[in-house]
Parts: C-alpha cells; structure tokens; sequence
C-alpha cells in the first residue's frame, strides 16, 4: 500500500503541477473535473446514489454545479458564478421538499461542499495566478507532511480522538509551523517577502486545512466508508486527496478578494 501511495504521487504530483504552472484555462478545467469528482463521491458515499442505480437528476445537479460555477466566473465574473451555486442549492433543497424525501442537512450540503471550493481554486488562479496556487499547495501539503512526522516523532494527546484516533495535538502544532516554513520558502524562491501578515495567513489556512481533514474523517465515519473512492491507487478517492486543500481553498479565495489579488499583492 505505502509503495502503490508513493507511485501514484510521483506520477500525478508532477502532473498536478503542470496544470496549475498552465494556469487558466488548463487550471480552470482541472478544478471543474475536481469538483465533479468529489460530487459524484459524496453522493455515492452518502448513499443518494448506491451502486448500480440509476442516477437521478438531482445528483446529476450536484455534480454540475461545480463546472456550471466555473463557467459562469470565466465568462461573467465572481457574483455570478457565486449566485449560481445559491440557486441550484435552492433547486435541490425544494425539488427534495416537493418531493416529500428525507433528507438531511448532510446530503444538502453536497452540492456547495462540491461546488464553491471548485470555484475558489478557479478564482485563486486567475486573481494570483500560479504561485498563489502553489502557495496554497505548499501550505496544505506542508501540514499534511509535518502533521504526520511531528505526531510519529512527538505523539501526546489525541487530537479528535473519536473522529480521526492517529491525530495528536503534537502533531496538529507541528503542521502549522511546516506550513509556515514552506509558505516563506517558496516565497524566498520567486524573490518576493516572506513578512508576518503572510505567515499568519499560511498558519490560518494551515488549521483550516486540517479542520477540513478532520471533516471528511468524520463524513466517512458517519456514513460507515474506508475511501471516499478508489480512483487514485493507494490514496483512495478524490475527497481523500484534496480534504485539506478543499476546505483551505475558499478562506484563501476570501482573502485574494479581500487584498484584490494572490500573494503577490498581499
């Protein structure tokens, strides 16, 4: 499993980055597919859509609104594309009541948890363009790494004990500092400063990260699942790849529109 892990990241890693360095529209594209990804897991991990059925056109709506969204940015712009998500999550919540189903807030929340950090990924690179994407991917993935050597090395008390056992408050510190490092590293590489407002930013988005880890643990629990998918080999699905990064994504798109631009700006 560790070796299927490492190969599946040495060959989509180099490839992820491709894109991103591609920027709009390769990127773009990239985030809708993503976004479309992580609706059609949550459907099926939640149960809407069990294997084999056949599917209904309101889970063809969840998986749809992540492209739809982006689409609406590149040709209209961010309200749009914002205004969009609102209204097809309303189109799914009222087809759902007319249609006396019981639904949960669980599997209503399926179509913005899809949608809106899709279109904050689309947002990042044409407001920052690569390297705020590469920021935020230093950041994210800096947690990831240091969460798990800081835990291995230090262990202590657990973090979510009854959500996620391995996770240690040990290890959630850790994961800041990396990404705070990693943030200033790459911004020391493309000659720009690395200044305190910037690394309290990567430590904010770093604990986001995690908190969204930590929620897609809880998800899987809650509706009895391993993976959230099997389409990346020793990693599992989409959700399970990007967690962290889908739940940083949005604070950090949050940030671009308040400081009106990427790190470069910032």
């Amino acid at each position: 499993m560790l070796w299927t892990r490492v190969a599946s990241g040495v060959v989509l890693g180099p490839l992820f980055l491709l894109v991103v360095y591609l920027e709009a529209p390769w990127f773009t594209i990239l985030a809708s597919v993503l976004g479309l990804m992580v609706a059609f897991e949550y459907v099926r991990m939640t149960g809407f859509v069990g294997a084999g059925e056949k599917w209904h056109w309101r889970a063809v709506l969840i998986m749809s609104a992540p492209p739809v969204a982006i689409f609406a940015l590149e040709t209209v712009g961010l309200m749009v594309a914002l205004l969009s998500v609102v209204v097809l999550a309303l189109v799914f919540i009222v087809s759902g009541r007319f249609g006396a189903r019981n639904e949960g807030h669980l599997l209503q929340a399926a179509l913005p948890y899809a949608a809106l950090p899709a279109l904050a990924l689309a947002y990042i690179v044409i407001a920052g363009g690569a390297v705020s994407v590469f920021w935020l991917l230093a950041v994210v993935w800096a947690t990831d790494i240091g969460a798990y050597a800081f835990g291995r090395l230090i262990g202590g008390p657990k973090l979510a004990p009854s959500i996620s056992p391995n996770k240690t408050w040990s290890g959630a510190f850790g994961g800041v500092i990396s990404a705070v490092l990693a943030a200033s590293a790459l911004l020391w590489a493309y000659g720009l400063s690395a200044t305190l407002s910037l690394a309290g930013v990567a430590a904010v988005l770093s604990v986001i990260s995690q908190s969204g880890d930590l929620f897609e643990s809880g998800l899987k629990r809650r509706c009895q699942v391993k993976d959230s998918g099997s389409l990346i080999p020793g990693h599992g699905g989409v959700m399970d790849r990007f967690d962290g990064l889908w739940a940083a994504a949005p604070v950090m798109a949050i940030v671009c529109v308040i400081l009106q631009g990427g790190v470069q700006q910032w």
